[in-house]
């Protein structure tokens, strides 16, 4: 009797923390904002992570156990899986190990499918696999809207109803101070700039995005570009090149300066043509800066009615836009308004509460 009441005790769950040792670009800031409100959500629940051995970023309040050899995907896919041999592993960043079953794992978009020319050949090659493996195996699949699920679930071949929606939050900036060296650092004048955030992705459509403001040809008026290249991912093509002086590449910032670029910024610009969630216009939102989005992919799902939309593939769509919400002080300021109300509601730990949820349902 007493082994049959122990085999139906639920395997304790660990992290997979490969996450704490890469470059934070948006992948990397949802594991740790998803972990973090984990934690507050349940204090009293101590949540492990398992990394490779090399320095990391810690997620305050985790325990971070560094385990086995090597790093990267070789870590991932072939050392992890002993160290997580005793619990059920929970994977937040994107990849997994083939060679796990039943463990849950957060896929944040099917692009590798819908967008396959936008990736290197072998991270294209071998996202496909994994995704297509894990979707099968896992005990639970993770992704941030209805459009990531309808889109995995297709190209994965498996029901939607395997794969559960936890949209993100956007308010892990609130207890930063801003930091606004950035704005003389880099020559700005507070409300005379555009501001465009992301990866250098192509996805992000910023080949469109410069020529687009090249159109409202205003030299009082700066383009500013906050990302980073990832040629490892996305190929080596250079989509940002621009010789004007009022087009500013800044590269990668902290967050205590993106915050501060978006509380002084006339706008935000994002005419991406395909996002499974979409963090930044809800970051730009939350911190009082009126949005103009491309109406693509997940976009409208999670903007809703909050958002200035363009045409992301047409330059000439992404210019009027642009000037009409220069030009217009009062739709700058309802948008303001708008934008704020609904990135309330995007916060962590609602994130946390459903994931939670969908855990002690397993």
């Amino acid at each position: 009797m007493m082994d049959m009441i122990a085999s139906k005790k639920p395997k304790k769950l660990v992290y997979n923390g490969r996450f704490t040792t890469q470059k934070t670009t948006g992948v990397q800031r949802v594991a740790r904002e998803l972990i973090a409100a984990l934690i507050k959500l349940q204090p009293q629940q101590p949540v492990t992570l398992l990394t490779p051995p090399r320095p990391g970023v810690d997620v305050n309040g985790a325990r971070t156990v560094k385990v086995g050899f090597y790093k990267g995907v070789v870590w991932e896919q072939l050392v992890l899986p002993f160290f997580s041999r005793h619990g059920r592993l929970v994977n937040l960043g994107n990849s997994a190990s083939v060679l796990i079953r039943n463990q849950i794992i957060y896929m944040h978009d099917a692009a590798v499918f819908d967008t396959p020319a936008h990736f290197s050949r072998s991270f294209r090659a071998w996202y496909r696999i994994m995704f297509w493996i894990l979707a099968r195996t896992s005990a639970c699949v993770l992704t941030n809207s209805n459009f990531s699920r309808d889109r995995l679930a297709y190209h994965c071949g498996i029901s939607t109803e395997k794969i559960s929606v936890v949209p993100l939050g956007a308010d892990h900036l609130d207890s930063l101070e801003p930091d606004t060296s950035v704005l003389d650092a880099h020559s700005l004048t507070p409300n005379r700039f555009v501001l465009a955030v992301s990866s250098m992705n192509p996805t992000k459509n910023f080949g469109r995005l410069i020529a687009a403001f090249r159109q409202i040809d205003d030299p009082s008026v700066d383009l500013v570009i906050v990302g980073m290249r990832n040629t490892t991912v996305f190929g080596s093509e250079d989509h940002v090149s621009a010789a004007e002086p009022n087009i500013k590449y800044v590269g990668y910032i902290s967050d205590e300066q993106l915050k501060a670029l978006y509380q002084n910024a006339s706008c935000f610009l994002y005419p991406s043509i395909y996002e499974g969630f979409g963090i930044p216009p809800l970051e730009a939102m939350r911190y009082g800066c009126p949005t103009i989005v491309g109406k693509a992919a997940a976009l409208p799902e999670v903007c809703s009615d909050a958002t200035l939309y363009c045409d992301p593939y047409s330059q000439d769509d992404i210019a009027e836009k642009l000037r009409h919400l220069l030009g217009t002080d009062e739709l700058r300021a309802e948008l303001k308004r708008k934008g704020n109300l609904h990135a309330e509601k995007y916060c962590w730990i609602n994130s946390a509460k459903m994931m939670t949820k969908i855990f002690d349902e397993l």
